[in-house]
């Protein structure tokens, strides 16, 4: 495959990009599917020969069985995307009866980096589509293949490309360190990265307290530029090694972790800052607090952490770790109970949030945060098992009116852009929201935020967002960076992702399902089989039965796969059961036309993930068919 140091591609207008995963033609991004795109590389990267149709077929689709016509539509929709003639072709050239070849001039531009600057670069070069747009500053110079007796290159091509270079490495002493600074945020100094654990409470009705002061901690501390702060909000994960907080500290590779205790009955805290590298004190305090003012009391810990750590707010600082959406003391701590709960994720503990959110409405009707919450809280119904129909009304209808109270709560706007985005398939609105959220809160870290990113083809973004996800919150069962190289085809990335999470997080169910789909794609199926079945079994049937129906049916186990059909319909009489499930599992079997009515039903339903029928290789045999790209159509699905 690819070297590690291969930076781009070249020939004519296009620009292909194996480190970012993006190809280019006349300096707008191309949009292929993930398959495509590796086909693409494959074809380049093995340009020198006729590739046979097998050994095509056996690298791309790793086993998983398929025809030839599914190769034949890849290589169609490439040439069609790049304006190859088949009859005359340019690039893509059809051996008779063996396969294919790549005949295209290419120029490789080789580098061990390439830059986060090149976009601004891009604005300003007249030649702008043959310069590198990726997330690093290039180091040095752009090194150009010479020419072969097998692959001759265009010579304007190379002085244009030599000239670039060579503009670039003059001037990079200067200009292209002041845009990698302007361009990619500098990290905050490994001397100012905080971890906050709960704090310990001795009285289990107070567990809440503990951890929403630490979480209020965090979020208070986060409006520093100073300071990095990440929670450890996961109480299945904390009470696995709270005994030696700075083991945690060392886990998160961070250089201070504040942990503490409370008891509320005998009024009294003790608290302790901590420098991981050798165990030194910074703030051990134990005194008695009074707990009837619950915000004298964040500001009063807050105030001592930053003391500590010799960080001062500026004026917008301040403003924004003091900002309270609510005056009523009552209604405040109501919701941190709402919060406690709603991210415990059982069906029982979500109802309970719901309840709790109510009560804060009720104490103070004009508590725009809690609105945003409760909508929070009944998307999360689905995690019950519940249909859209059921919480979707209730969840637009509390974050309209949190916006109708507060238009300025970035929380509110990144719960709207999410329904926008998952729910109602309008892309337009939900970069509106998302946007408004980031402009109102710019460190608000909102995981849907990187679907949307990917699903606009913009894969480099939606990569980093990710990764911001997974550094604050390093041991959450969350599945969306081990999602996105699934659905970029990033599969190796997806299982080492997967593996680390499932060794302090064994029974996230979502995680073993996808680690199902990334060995089926890696033609493991037995294994496969085996994590369908324990997500199965996990979650009563709500994850794993689909996909272990269509696996069963592209491994041509008919019996088995009709059998998963009927248990979907029983479970539906319990629970609800989205179409999609059956789509994938009839797409397995070979029926499309069952398979795009069950799509069409889930879409009706909304409860299509518009990522899933985007980016889902299951559905890759669909992908050619003209009424599936008529369904794409008329959904306004990005393509």
């Amino acid at each position: 495959m690819t070297a590690p140091n291969s930076a781009a591609f070249f020939f004519d207008d296009v620009r292909v990009e194996p480190a970012t995963f993006q190809a280019f033609k006349a300096g707008e991004v191309i949009q292929l599917e993930p398959k495509a795109l590796r086909l693409l590389l494959f074809l380049i990267e093995n340009r020198d020969r006729v590739i046979e149709k097998e050994e095509i077929l056996d690298a791309i689709w790793n086993g998983t069985h398929v025809t030839e016509n599914a190769l034949t539509r890849e290589i169609g929709r490439l040439r069609k995307t790049l304006g190859d003639d088949p009859k005359a072709p340019k690039y893509i050239q059809t051996v008779h009866t063996l396969g294919y070849r790549f005949i295209a001039e290419l120029v490789e531009v080789n580098g061990d980096q390439t830059g986060a600057g090149a976009a601004e670069e891009q604005a300003e070069a007249p030649l702008e589509h043959f310069l590198v747009t990726s997330p690093v500053v290039a180091s040095g110079p752009l090194a150009v293949e010479e020419s072969t007796p097998k692959r001759t290159h265009s010579y304007w091509l190379i002085t244009t490309v030599i000239t670039i270079a060579i503009g670039l490495v003059t001037i990079g002493g200067i200009a292209v360190s002041k845009r990698r600074s302007a361009t990619i945020p500098t990290p905050v100094a490994s001397a100012n990265s905080v971890a906050v654990l709960p704090f310990s409470t001795s009285n289990r009705d107070e567990e809440y307290l503990g951890f929403e002061l630490a979480d209020s901690l965090v979020n208070r501390l986060k409006n520093s530029t100073q300071l990095s702060v990440s929670p450890i909000t996961d109480p299945l994960h904390y009470n696995q090694v709270s005994q030696d907080p700075i083991t945690i500290g060392r886990l998160m590779k961070v250089d201070y972790i504040l942990y503490g205790e409370i008891d509320r009955a005998r009024q009294h805290m003790a608290i302790q800052l901590v420098r991981v590298r050798d165990g030194v004190a910074l703030l051990a305090e134990s005194y008695d607090e009074k707990f009837d003012d619950i915000f004298k009391l964040e500001d009063s810990l807050c105030a001592k952490v930053l003391n500590s750590l010799l960080v001062t707010l500026d004026h917008e600082e301040t403003q924004g770790s003091q900002r309270r959406y609510t005056n009523n003391q009552q209604a405040y701590e109501t919701f941190l109970k709402a919060h406690f709960f709603m991210n415990k994720l059982t069906a029982p503990d979500i109802e309970k949030s719901i309840e709790y959110f109510q009560q804060a409405i009720a104490l103070d009707p004009k508590y725009a945060m809690a609105y945003a919450g409760l909508s929070d809280s009944y998307m999360r119904l689905d995690l019950a098992g519940k249909a859209p129909a059921e919480y979707l009304p209730r969840s637009r209808a509390a974050v309209m009116k949190a916006l109708e109270l507060d238009e300025t709560v970035a929380y509110a706007h990144s719960m709207l852009g999410r329904i926008a985005f998952r729910y109602d398939w309008d892309f337009h609105r939900a970069e509106r929201e998302y946007a408004r959220a980031q402009e109102l809160n710019p460190k608000l870290i909102h995981n849907w935020y990187a679907f949307f990113l990917l699903l606009q083809n913009r894969v480099a973004e939606a990569e980093a967002e990710q990764q911001k996800f997974e550094a604050f919150l390093p041991f959450s069962g969350s599945s969306g960076m081990a999602q996105h190289f699934y659905y970029t085809g990033q599969y190796d990335r997806a299982l080492d992702t997967i593996n680390r999470k499932l060794e302090t997080r064994p029974e996230a169910v979502p995680l073993h399902e996808l680690l199902g789909l990334v060995y089926e794609q890696q033609g493991r199926t037995g294994e496969a089989i085996g994590e369908f079945q324990k997500a199965e079994s996990l979650s009563e049937g709500l994850y794993g039965l689909g996909a272990l129906g269509h696996i069963y049916a592209v491994s041509g186990k008919l019996g088995y796969a009709e059998n998963t059909l009927r248990k979907l319909d029983e479970l539906s009489n319990q629970k609800y059961v989205s179409p999609f499930q059956k789509a994938v599992i009839y797409v397995g079997l070979g029926k499309k036309e069952e398979a795009l009515k069950f799509l069409e039903k889930a879409y009706g339903e909304r409860s299509l993930s518009a990522v899933s029928v985007r980016f889902d290789p299951r559905l890759n045999e669909l992908r050619g068919d003209r009424r599936f790209q008529e369904f794409i159509r008329r959904t306004g699905l990005p393509q």
